[in-house]
């Protein structure tokens, strides 16, 4: 029977995002410009242009979205919650260990950025508790960095034995008038 766990989290806005975001509101403001001293064939640039703001508008509310399945993990881009792009799929037999991100090793391993290719797929909230994980490649192996959960640690320390290496950190649960959420 296969093993199945899913994990949907936010992701921060990338910069490429905020590039685009700035390239298209340039484009609106010169279109606008030109259409009221040039031509009115500038008012076609200019709905173009307010289509594409809010194409990418909806690139800032960014979710990620990991897929465990017997041990594999496939990670997904969500934008607004309408719009899903594959990133990533990791194979259980590329992965070298999981680790915690604050542990030296990881910190160590951040730091010399020629060695690795890094790739963030959280929410980069400072303080919480994330997952490195090493990956073999043809090329500079990976550190790919993860927010997991208490079941789909479970889950990667049940198919990855020796390779898991990081410590269980429980969920910090808040509580609100007595009850926890």
């Amino acid at each position: 029977m296969d093993k199945y766990n899913e994990r949907l989290v936010y992701g921060k806005t990338e910069p490429k995002t905020y590039f685009k975001l700035f390239l298209v509101s340039l484009l609106m403001m010169a279109s606008f410009f030109a259409m009221l001293t040039i031509s009115s064939f500038f008012l076609f640039i200019a709905v173009l242009s307010i289509f594409l703001l809010f194409r990418v508008l909806d690139w800032t509310r960014l979710e990620y979205e990991y897929t465990l399945t017997n041990g594999d993990i496939q990670i997904a881009k969500i934008a607004a919650a309408k719009k899903r792009k594959e990133v990533m799929t990791i194979n259980l037999s590329d992965m070298k260990s999981l680790e915690n991100k604050s542990s030296g090793k990881v910190q160590n391993d951040l730091r010399r950025t020629g060695n690795f290719e890094i790739f963030d797929f959280t929410e980069q909230v400072k303080g919480a508790e994330y997952y490195a994980l090493y990956v073999k490649t043809t090329k500079n192996d990976r550190i790919v960095i993860l927010d997991l959960d208490e079941n789909s640690l479970e889950h990667m320390k049940l198919f990855m034995k020796s390779k898991f290496n990081a410590k269980i950190i429980p969920d910090k649960k808040t509580e609100l008038n007595g009850e926890t959420e």
